[in-house]
């Protein structure tokens, strides 16, 4: 069993560097796109700003994902539970890493959710997911969070452009300056929320391993945990930059503090009510709102229709690929 534990922790390190890697070039897109930044300067300082983000807002995600996603009391503490949460985390790493090599930016969240309900859907049927809580508190919250970005992204444009109205030139450097704190801000929150879905995924791990009795996140988890998200920020994709940052539509300094600030919003509110949503979708779905309130005419709605269908499909489709995983494996190890 230990093997299996190791093996399901790595996997879930791994699901966090993906994370990192792909949607951390989300949260520095616009500001890389609209020359306030350059990439090695908003690189570096969203991965320290994703490092001390669960430090500073805590973790209330991590035990939503331990126990919101799955009915863990219906699961035998034994090999076979481990196996199921090792497959779900694995097809959500192999989603990961065909997207980012797609330049798709699809939500690491939804990856996340379908891997996990995937096996359990087939191991245990509808029983196997509690629905009540998985509807309102993980669902809603990540079908909710795009909209409130697109809002959020409209308005605080529309209130910038107001401000600045009558500004003088020199202004638009003040906004450069200003995005620092900005982007600070949005890769704490980015780091908070997402760093805690692999933190829930090893404290579900340990529970069902026998090594703890009760599902908590030790300090080696969670410094573990942000640090791969922070590592895998470094790696960054350049390839979501330019989808993010350049097709939706093209983004100056004053759209991308808008989006960013949008953005920051929505990922505060969703971490102080334990909410795992999708960082992919809050920036994008921001980017749009800002584009939108902006110029309708200027935005590219033909890639935004390639990527709300990348969302609409992550979670079925990373489902069945776990799925797959999970009988792979089973056959393997020979358990019923």
């Amino acid at each position: 069993m230990d093997t299996v534990l190791v093996g399901a922790i790595v996997l879930s390190l791994m699901f966090a560097f993906t994370n990192g890697m792909k949607d951390g070039a989300n949260v520095l897109a616009t500001a890389v796109s609209s020359r306030s930044l350059t990439f090695r300067q908003a690189l570096w300082l969203v991965a320290a700003a994703e490092f001390c983000g669960p430090f500073i807002f805590g973790i209330p995600v991590a035990l939503t994902v331990a126990r919101g996603i799955i009915r863990v009391e219906m699961l035998p503490r034994d090999i076979g539970s481990l196996l199921l949460v090792l497959s779900g985390v694995a097809g959500a790493v192999l989603w990961n890493g065909s997207c980012w090599l797609l330049r798709l930016p699809t939500s690491s969240s939804f990856a996340m959710v379908g891997g996990l309900i995937g096996p359990v859907l087939f191991r245990y049927g509808l029983a196997g997911i509690p629905w009540i809580v998985f509807l309102l508190k993980v669902v809603g919250a990540l079908l909710l969070s795009p909209f409130l970005g697109f809002i959020f992204g409209g308005i605080v444009h529309k209130l910038l452009v107001r401000i600045l109205e009558n500004a003088p030139r020199k202004t638009a450097r003040f906004l450069k300056r200003l995005q620092i704190g900005s982007l600070i801000i949005l890769g704490m929150n980015h780091g908070t929320n997402d760093s805690q879905k692999t933190m829930g995924l090893i404290a579900l791990l340990l529970f069902l391993s026998g090594h703890t009795q009760r599902m908590d996140v030790p300090l080696w988890v969670m410094v573990a945990s942000v640090a791969s998200l922070s590592f895998g920020v470094t790696m960054g994709g350049t390839k979501i930059i330019r989808t993010v940052g350049y097709n939706i539509f093209r983004v100056r300094p004053y759209h991308s503090f808008s989006a960013q600030l949008a953005a920051s919003i929505v990922l505060l509110a969703c971490n102080l009510g334990g909410a795992p949503v999708s960082t992919t979708q809050i920036v994008s779905s921001s980017v749009i709102g800002v584009g939108s309130a902006h110029r309708r005419t200027a935005v590219r709605w033909q890639v935004i229709r390639s990527i709300v269908l990348a969302w609409i499909f992550t979670i079925p489709l990373a489902g069945m690929l776990s799925t797959v995983l999970y009988l792979i494996v089973r056959q393997i190890i020979q358990i019923t």
